[in-house]
């Protein structure tokens, strides 16, 4: 059992034994001794104690509390033996010294880090410049002038300053330049500084002035850059912070009238996937946010505060959301991963020359799912709401979507209904599961056949893109016509005009080798004018002005022009009294071209083929 003493040494408390003590005490005495002479003795003593604290500390641990003998000895031979440093050694002390000093900075690795010393933002263009060993002012001019070819030299100094860490110890200043921590190097480094400060004072050259100018400019021109940068940054992180909030809000207060509610019940597997996924969101984004926001106020402010352990937590939780987020993103992707279409074909009879498509007047009333009583807030789900709905449908959660009926030509005398029902899964079966649990229906009456606009998947079926496309097969020659109620039902049949599909209904149709064609199209190219492109009739200032394949003409009071691929044709009326003689066609070099025939727009996009 050994008797120990408590010690104060730079500020840190230590316990220690009582023999190491007297060996460290008359340690720091004998080196007290050969700087007591010495200018600036003080701040060398108050280094090499720091230095000595820094060590101890290396020894100290949860289970070991006291610093030992051999703890001691550690130090002396780091921080080097009185004898190898006195202010008056021989030639011969000097050599040894020397060589002692050359064999530990040998041994001493350079490390890069950011010098807190001589900083103008980060200290991260003095930290390279001390690791490469040039002028920092170089540095500093170089990431300068880099801003202005494509402001990459700021991203880079970002970066860099939230990788590279701080120089705090005095270890770790000295490592930055290569140099071992030792009795030695400090007495020599304070030396160096010394001899700056005068020299500084003793040269007052015309080229100090000038870098010393430059400095001066520079650390200016960085100060005013990162507060503008750190103001950026804040408000940046303000938006992201807004639009966050705000998500994070709607996904809080998200009743069964919200679509994220709904989404979440029939995409994700199961109210863990949900869960994880919104916990990968505030995690992926949150600390970013957060981070950025926090960078701002330190640039804008100038104020420092950096934990590692806080850096770090936050480092971990952020790599294990994005994990968490991948995991939930594959699980949900493979549920999506495999294809089944379900075939149902009917030969239809009974029909007579001209077969009519109508859709079921009879509109699907989709509540908010949830609500018992919201007649208020009834939604009527038809081809005008694209894509999918989700809602109460006798009371139970429902997924909609729109239908599609193609018209194409028959292989047969026969006419075909195809209904095609599409949907994906984890794997085949699941997938031809989900393709079966589409519900659609139609009805035949006569020569009519009447379609509904939707179709529903049975509740508690999941959301798998379901698809239902229906084609109908027509015989050559056979005559259909379109109810202007399937204006939205049509998906993009091919004809002979090139006609949009919402332009091609109150109207029949034959089946040709080229697609349907037309065959009462009086008043075609009125109704055509908002969508096709190729016949097209305008009235500008009382002009008559026409627009087909064969050019253009513009009917005028006092003239007529045409335009097509032969020239320019004006023509006058005859004034009284003057012999008929039309006007000769105008040279022209280029010559007009037939419009190429457009294509079909989106169905629902009233635009032009």
């Amino acid at each position: 059992m050994n008797k120990t003493v408590t010690i104060n040494i730079s500020g840190i408390i230590f316990h220690i034994e009582e023999d190491a003590y007297d060996s460290l005490s008359k340690y720091l005495a004998t080196i007290k001794g050969y700087f007591s002479n010495t200018d600036g003795g003080n701040e060398i003593m108050s280094d090499i104690e720091a230095r000595i604290a820094e060590l101890l500390q290396e020894k100290i641990n949860a289970v070991k509390q006291v610093v030992l003998m051999a703890d001691v000895d550690h130090v002396k031979s780091v921080m080097g033996k009185p004898e190898e440093f006195g202010g008056e050694q021989t030639k011969t002390e000097n050599k040894t010294q020397n060589d002692q000093t050359n064999d530990t900075d040998e041994k001493a690795k350079r490390r890069l880090f950011r010098n807190p010393d001589d900083k103008a933002l980060g200290g991260v263009c003095s930290g390279l410049a001390a690791y490469f060993d040039v002028d920092t002012v170089w540095i500093r001019l170089a990431m300068f002038l880099l801003i202005f070819f494509g402001g990459l030299s700021l991203w880079v100094y970002i970066i860099l300053w939230i990788i590279i860490p701080e120089a705090k110890t005095t270890a770790d200043k000295f490592a930055m330049r290569g140099e071992s921590a030792n009795v030695n190097n400090i007495f020599k480094s304070f030396k160096e500084e010394a001899e700056d400060v005068r020299n500084r004072f003793r040269n007052n050259s015309y080229g100090n002035n000038v870098r010393s100018n430059v400095s001066t400019i520079l650390n200016g021109i960085f100060n005013v850059l990162g507060r503008l940068i750190g103001l950026f940054l804040i408000f940046l992180g303000c938006a992201f912070l807004f639009a966050y909030v705000t998500t994070l809000f709607g996904i809080s207060v998200a009743d069964s009238n919200s679509d994220i509610t709904n989404w979440k019940s029939v995409i994700f597997g199961s109210s863990a996937d949900y869960a994880m996924a919104v916990f990968s969101f505030i995690i992926v984004a949150g600390i970013p946010i957060f981070m950025l926001l926090f960078g701002g106020i330190k640039l804008l402010f100038k104020f420092k505060y950096n934990n590692r352990w806080l850096n770090l937590s936050l480092g971990i939780t952020w790599i294990l959301g994005v994990m968490i987020g991948i995991y939930t993103t594959v699980k949900t992707v493979k549920q999506f991963n495999e294809g089944s279409k379900v075939k149902e074909t009917e030969v239809l009879h009974g029909m007579g020359d001209t077969l009519t498509i109508k859709l079921n007047p009879a509109m699907l009333t989709l509540k908010p799912y949830g609500y018992e009583n919201a007649d208020d807030l009834d939604t009527y789900f038809g081809r005008n709401n694209s894509g999918y709905q989700f809602g109460d449908l006798n009371k139970k959660l429902t997924i909609i979507g729109c239908a599609g009926l193609d018209v194409i030509e028959s292989n047969s005398d026969s006419i075909e209904l195809v209904i095609n029902y599409e949907a994906r899964g984890n794997n085949k079966r699941e997938a031809n599961e989900n393709a079966k649990s589409i519900k659609y229906t139609y009805s035949q009456n006569n020569s009519e056949l009447i379609f509904d606009e939707v179709f529903t998947v049975l509740a508690g079926t999941k959301f798998r893109a379901q698809e239902v496309n229906i084609k109908l097969k027509l015989p050559k020659g056979k005559v259909i016509y379109f109810d202007k109620s399937v204006k939205y039902l049509l998906d993009d049949i091919e004809n002979t005009t090139n006609t949009w599909d919402g332009n091609m209904v109150g109207r029949r149709w034959k089946m040709t080798d080229r697609g349907l064609e037309c065959i009462d199209c009086e008043g075609l190219e009125e109704l055509d004018e908002e969508f096709n492109f190729n016949h097209r009739h305008h009235e500008l200032n009382g002009k008559n002005i026409t627009i087909n394949e064969d050019g253009i003409k513009v009917n005028g009071t006092d003239a007529e022009i045409k335009i097509d691929e032969n020239g320019i044709k004006i023509k006058t009326p005859k004034q009284p009294g003057e012999p008929k003689a039309p006007v000769e066609p105008e040279e022209i070099d280029t010559k007009g071209s037939k419009g190429n025939k457009g294509t079909k727009g989106n169905k629902g996009d009233k635009g032009e083929k």
